[in-house]
């Protein structure tokens, strides 16, 4: 049995939105027949768009603060070096 948190019970159109983006981009950069560099601009984008949804997310949720901000950067910017590196 799958136990979903309360959250996402809540705004399953907003997690759907962030799962997409992952899978998608995902999709695109392991299976599509691409160069390395248009790879790359798919890794800002996946990155991009999940500090963009997180930034909105928190806002909508109402604590957004500097703190969580810096933490998604550092993570968007952590996915962005670990998929990048394995271009090389």
């Amino acid at each position: 049995m799958i136990i979903i948190p309360k959250e996402i019970k809540q705004k399953p159109v907003e997690y759907m939105v962030l799962a997409s983006i992952f899978l998608l981009g995902l999709l695109i950069y392991f299976f599509a027949d691409i160069s390395p560099h248009s790879q790359r601009l798919v890794v800002y984008f996946m990155a991009a768009s999940y500090f963009f949804w997180s930034i909105n997310h928190h806002y909508r949720r109402g604590d957004l603060s500097v703190s969580i901000i810096v933490e998604y950067l550092v993570m968007a910017l952590f996915g962005i070096a670990l998929l990048t590196a394995s271009l090389f």
